[in-house]
């Protein structure tokens, strides 16, 4: 019996330090942190593809910097994409939903409404499933390609992300041939400076030289 005892609370020891050691070398993350649908590094995207319900449209990287629409080359408006590949790359979740669904056709998952594609340096390919709006149109459900947890992201990138097919960023072009207006001062004399006085000139008569 005494054997038995020990053996057990050896057992419960082994568990205990088995625990321990778990929850050193894995920490539960703080129950404020941000959690990520999609964690990348932004500067490793190359290229960006969007597809929705009114097309689809992709972008690459420009030299030296910038980017570029992939299928004409034309320079894309730097501001616009740049805000969208940074948010995609980083998609913060609004909230989690749950994992595992067998039916994702509710969400607006199957198919899903829009797909983003990260063509990253390394080769890879990560794509963004974005469903229909929540019930309260605070957000939109969204999944990682190959992932089993959904979640629910914000209005704002989802709305950037369409616009981009819908009205494509193409950079405001710049006004030439502006005229400036240019105004010329003309000098004035110090305080205190006496004007120039215009000063008469007399004219005197000489005597007329005859000849004798």
């Amino acid at each position: 019996m005494a054997r038995t005892t020990i053996g057990m609370v050896a057992v419960f020891a082994l568990l205990a330090v088995g625990v321990w050691v778990l929850q050193t070398t894995n920490p539960p993350a703080p129950a404020n942190a941000t959690i990520y649908v999609l964690d990348l590094k932004d500067s490793d995207v190359q290229r960006l593809v969007v597809t929705t319900a009114a097309g689809t449209t992709s972008f690459e990287r420009a030299e030296p910097v910038g980017w570029k629409f992939a299928e004409t080359g034309e320079q894309a408006d730097l501001s616009r994409v740049s805000s969208v590949v940074n948010r995609l790359a980083k998609l913060r979740t609004s909230a989690k939903v749950g994992e595992g669904f067998a039916d994702l056709s509710p969400y607006g998952m199957a198919p899903p409404v829009n797909v983003a594609t990260l063509v990253m340096k390394d080769g890879s390919s990560p794509r963004i499933f974005i469903g229909s709006k929540t019930v309260n149109d605070a957000s939109y459900y969204a999944m990682a390609e190959g992932g089993t947890t959904l979640y629910t992201v914000n209005t704002l990138v989802v709305g950037d992300l369409e616009k981009l097919v819908t009205d494509p960023p193409r950079p405001t072009p710049t006004p030439e041939g502006t005229a400036t207006a240019t105004t010329t001062l003309t000098p004035r004399p110090a305080a205190g400076t006496p004007e120039p006085t215009a000063v008469p000139t007399a004219t005197i008569g000489l005597p007329s030289l005859s000849a004798p």
